[in-house]
């Protein structure tokens, strides 16, 4: 893969409009990794610790945290202007809209080509099984296919980095090969434009700052709640069939970015993990060893993977009944046109598997607290002394999601320890607080408690 060096910061593609935040903590309390604080009344981001996994934007209640996205009339730019649709985009429309229809809305919206990443899912398994034979120390493998995953074990779990796969998603590759069709047929580089349709935040990040700064095939990104409505308020059911670019789908491939979609490709002791929280669960008890014997992860930050990213519009478990239908529809067309059956194993050549490969991905602590070990070392010494002097009630009063990340705060330089409302006060004064609004039992034992 070609890498750019210029790019050494996180994009982001969550925003927070300040002058609508009401300052309510909702987003900084959920955020897996510690990268939102409340200052002068309004949620802050840290740059380095977000993950775009979207957790904030889902509950603030007045719509202050927003998704960016490429100004949809950019396609223009370019003669041929293709849309790499994901599965999980036909999985938002009912069951008596067909593919089909969906695929004439897109061309209607300005489109000229609609091609399924998904199409790309069998030829990256197999690139996965190749990298996992020649790595085979580094079990176990972590998929790459989420990229808040990715960034998450690059900042939260940066022992583990060596144990993601080090190689594209079906979206690069499906981007990488349709470019490279249109060029074989003589189509100049520029005038080829590729949109995708994400149903996340992370995915956008993902293309507008890949991992390692690898360069992008990618042009823009539209969020699919958008494309979703442009597409519904034009189809009709006389719309005509569409020529897609799309190889032969097999129904197993539609289901890949649904949970247990990677899983069900692999032998051995694996696990589909979805949603934040389980997956940060897991990762301890995989750090501290806890956790053994374990062949490969496939880890999506989102409830039931894709289906429950946040830029998706219908129910969750209603698209994955839709793409579960689709499938069967799908394998049992290919069994009468005698197409190969699902699960029939795909070579991938050499020069495919070295364009993929990412050489590198490093790891991005968020309590690397100094230019080096000594400071490091020492800076968390002052971390541990600021802890221990704090009421540990993780009451967010001072901004901070707990008293760790307040005491990190101020080791930084971002904070002030007489920000914490209980600082300096008397013990008895300090009790008093605690039980008016904990209850005298929460923290403190009765002499009842003690015999």
């Amino acid at each position: 893969m070609e890498i750019n060096n210029t790019n050494k910061e996180f994009y982001h593609a969550l925003t927070i409009d300040k002058d609508v935040c009401v300052g309510c903590a909702n987003c900084m309390s959920v955020c897996p990794t510690e990268a939102i604080r409340i200052r002068n009344g309004k949620a802050e981001l840290y740059n380095n610790k977000c993950i775009d996994c979207g957790a904030c934007y889902k509950v603030c209640p007045v719509k202050a945290i927003y998704i960016k996205q490429d100004d949809f009339k950019n396609i223009q730019n370019y003669k041929y202007r293709i849309a790499l649709v994901p599965a999980i985009l036909i999985g938002q429309f009912s069951h008596n809209i067909r593919t089909s229809q969906i695929y004439a809305a897109i061309k209607e919206l300005g489109f000229t080509h609609v091609y399924e990443v998904e199409n790309a899912a069998a030829t990256i398994v197999e690139a996965y099984k190749k990298y996992m034979k020649k790595h085979k120390l580094q079990k176990p493998f972590i998929s790459p296919f989420c990229p808040a995953v990715v960034r998450l074990i690059q900042v939260r779990f940066p022992s583990l980095v060596k144990n993601i796969i080090h190689f594209g998603v079906p979206l690069d590759f499906a981007a990488n090969s349709i470019r490279k069709r249109l060029s074989n047929a003589g189509i100049k580089n520029e005038d080829i434009g590729m949109f995708y349709i994400t149903p996340c935040a992370a995915k956008i990040a993902s293309v507008k700052s890949p991992v390692e700064d690898v360069i992008s095939p990618i042009n823009g990104v539209i969020n699919m709640d958008l494309i979703y409505n442009k597409i519904q308020s034009l189809i009709t059911k006389s719309m005509p069939p569409v020529q897609s670019l799309n190889h032969a789908l097999r129904g197993k491939d539609v289901l890949f970015s649904l949970t247990a979609g990677e899983k069900s490709r692999f032998e051995g002791r694996s696990f589909a993990i979805d949603g934040m929280k389980n997956i940060i669960e897991f990762l301890e008890q995989l750090e501290n060893q806890e956790k053994t014997n374990v062949d490969f992860l496939e880890l999506r930050a989102c409830n039931q993977s894709c289906a429950g990213g946040v830029l998706t519009v219908a129910n969750r478990f209603l698209a994955m009944e839709r793409l579960n239908d689709r499938c069967k529809a799908i394998d049992k067309m290919n069994e009468e046109r005698g197409m190969p059956k699902q699960g029939e194993k795909l070579d991938i050549d050499e020069q495919t598997y070295k364009k993929l490969i990412i050489p590198e991905i490093k790891p991005r602590p968020i309590l690397k607290v100094g230019d080096n070990i000594k400071n490091s070392l020492r800076r968390l010494q002052e971390m541990e002394n600021i802890i221990n002097t704090l009421p540990g009630v993780h009451c967010c009063m001072c901004g901070a999601p707990n008293c760790s990340a307040f005491a990190e705060d101020i080791v930084r330089g971002n904070a002030k320890i007489t920000d914490c409302i209980f600082y300096n006060d008397k013990p008895e004064n300090i009790k008093k607080k605690l039980c008016e609004i904990w209850g005298k039992n929460k923290f403190f034992k009765t002499n009842n408690d003690e015999n």
